[in-house]
């Protein structure tokens, strides 16, 4: 179910927050507007796996199908490489979504690429550095942070790089450590990705990632 929208950062992205704990009267209703495949997909996971998938594209064809004027079932809407939403190119769309335990977040945009990402705040271990994620100059700043900050920043860092990662169609394996965006709060551009951070309850941490469209095509 979707939930009160966190404020957008910017004009042209609609962000939503989705309720992935949800009745099963909810779910059932979401599964109605999903397609065959989208359903097929949803029933190969676990029953946690099962309710986030469907809850969260029902959800995202729910925002789409406000800004196509259609129903969410009509809505034209396919899985490209890794799973990214994909919509056909004259729509002028592009769309992302990510969940985290009971939160879900999506993202619609119009006249630009996007990418987003939303995670837990994960425990801080001096492991962290050593995992392969982060560049070295991040490492370092994580290294100085005071360690009471050092959870809630590296998980942002991973939001970010994992944001604008899926906004390129790449996944993890584009190359989390050589995405640098640092392990601050602020927004910063990485490599024509303006990339910022996406409000959501304590507890979780999420970024959004946008490209002009023109400078990123399909």
């Amino acid at each position: 179910m979707p939930l009160p929208a966190p404020p957008s950062p910017r004009a042209d992205v609609a962000l939503t927050l989705v309720d992935l704990a949800a009745d099963d009267d909810e779910v059932a209703r979401a599964e109605s507007v999903l397609s065959p495949a989208e359903l097929a997909r949803a029933r190969r996971g676990t029953p946690a796996v099962h309710r986030r998938r469907v809850l969260l594209r029902a959800a995202l064809r729910t925002v789409l199908a406000a800004e196509l004027g259609t129903g969410p079932a009509e809505v034209p809407l396919t899985a490209g490489a890794l799973g990214r939403p994909q919509l056909p190119a004259g729509t002028g769309l592009d769309a992302g979504c990510s969940a985290a335990g009971a939160l879900g977040l999506v993202a619609v945009g119009r006249g630009c690429r996007l990418g987003v990402d939303v995670e837990p705040v994960a425990p801080w271990t001096a492991a962290v550095l050593d995992e392969g994620w982060l560049a070295p100059v991040e490492q370092q700043q994580l290294a100085t942070l005071p360690a009471r900050d050092r959870a809630l920043a590296a998980t942002r860092a991973w939001t970010r790089k994992e944001a604008v990662l899926k906004g390129r169609g790449a996944g993890v394996r584009g190359g989390l450590a050589a995405t640098v965006t640092g392990v601050g709060h602020a927004p910063v551009t990485v490599d024509g990705w303006s990339v910022r951070d996406v409000p959501v309850p304590d507890g979780w941490v999420a970024s959004l990632a946008t490209a002009p469209d023109e400078e990123t095509p399909r």
